[in-house]
């Protein structure tokens, strides 16, 4: 199950953006618990939505952007583009390792996206945080 916030964090979509669609019904989730949840199910049917696609890709395209261009960068940063062949499951619970470790250190943002086979990963950073999660991350 994913929150709200994760999903802004994968998407690059702000919170308001993403309660917009809920309220059109593109998104669907639930909010037994008084926050909003969404299964692995709706998160891959929102993402793929015809009209919603465009905008999740900006953003991604954005972050990388965004470091080429040297925006925002007070300090010694590190983008990284991973690209894997996986199958549905393993290729979320990669998702999953990066969407929890970057939600817990607020300056990275990342970005997830699955299509055809291929898993696309972006993580922008802080170089010393980016370098920690990616040796976690090699290291489980």
């Amino acid at each position: 199950m994913y929150t709200l916030e994760q999903l802004s964090l994968i998407t690059g979509l702000t919170t308001r953006t993403l309660r917009s669609y809920l309220k059109s019904g593109i998104l669907k989730g639930s909010k037994d618990t008084g926050s909003w949840q969404f299964t692995e199910q709706q998160v891959f049917e929102f993402i793929h939505h015809p009209s919603v696609r465009p905008s999740i890709r900006a953003k991604h395209h954005a972050i990388v952007y965004d470091f080429l261009a040297g925006q925002d960068q007070s300090e010694n940063e590190m983008c990284i583009l991973l690209d894997r062949t996986l199958e549905p499951g393993k290729a979320q619970e990669i998702a999953d390792f990066f969407c929890n470790a970057a939600g817990a250190l607020s300056h990275i943002r990342f970005a997830f996206s699955y299509k055809a086979g291929k898993a696309h990963y972006i993580l922008k950073g802080a170089e010393a945080d980016i370098s920690r999660l990616m040796q976690e991350f090699y290291s489980r």
